[in-house]
Order: C-alpha cells, then sequence, then structure tokens
C-alpha cells in the first residue's frame, strides 16, 4: 500500500527545484500531493489538519532554509509545525507525520530525497486512524 502525503512546497525556494525534477511527477505508484504556496509561512495549521482529514498519511512542508527566507516565515513555519507535532501527540498520532524539511533553489535530488524518505517513513507507519 503506497502512502497517501501532501507536500507543501514554498515557490521561492523549493519550487524551482521541484520544476527541475520531472522524477517527481513520473512515479505513478506515489500518492504524493504536491501544493504550491506563496511561502511556507501560508500554510496553516487549517491545511495541515485539513489534509489528514481527507486521508493523508502525512504532511511535509519545503521551506526557504535557514536565513535565506526574505520573511523569515521558515522560522514561523517551524513553530507550527512544533505546536502541530504536540498536538498530533495528544491525540495518539505519531508527530514524525508532519515533517519540515529546508530546501533551497535548484536542490532538486534534495527534494526528492526528501519526500522518498518521508513516504518511507510513512509506509512503516501506516494510515493514520482518524474519526472525521
Amino acid at each position: 500500500m503506497n502512502p497517501k502525503s501532501v507536500i507543501f512546497c514554498c515557490s521561492w525556494s523549493s519550487y524551482p527545484g521541484l520544476q527541475l525534477s520531472e522524477s517527481l511527477y513520473e512515479d505513478p505508484g506515489k500518492q504524493n500531493n504536491i501544493i504550491i504556496s506563496m511561502c511556507s509561512g501560508r500554510v496553516s495549521a487549517e491545511l495541515i489538519l485539513e489534509a489528514f482529514k481527507n486521508d493523508a498519511w502525512g504532511v511535509m512542508i519545503a521551506s526557504c532554509p535557514k536565513e535565506k527566507c526574505e520573511h523569515d516565515a521558515n522560522y514561523k513555519t517551524r513553530r507550527r509545525i512544533l505546536l502541530l507535532q504536540k498536538m498530533l501527540e495528544q491525540l495518539g498520532i505519531e508527530p514524525a507525520r508532519i515533517k519540515l524539511e529546508w530546501i533551497d533553489k535548484g536542490e532538486a535530488a534534495k527534494l526528492k530525497l526528501a519526500i522518498d524518505d518521508f513516504s518511507n517513513e510513512l509506509r512503516k507507519m501506516g494510515p493514520v486512524n482518524i474519526i472525521n
């Protein structure tokens, strides 16, 4: 069974790398839903929780690397992720189902590796058991 994941990519950093990596689109066995966000800081807690509500096994945010974000949104995103991980843990859901990756422009290989690793981690955990 292939895990269903949602990957939010910052349009300023990871999206250019995504454009270079056609292989992310070519693997029909994977169920990675890639969403381009204007900025990782715009990925709200509600969007992340909505992904879980819609059967995602995990959510990854690919953000600007440390000290490269013009808006400091990557640090805000990091704080948001840490809070959401604590909340998931309280609900009996593995905090590792939410992941933040620092990806710079031109790091297509790093982005692909991060997505593959995340998919493998999710496969080991199995689907999330959420009551709608």
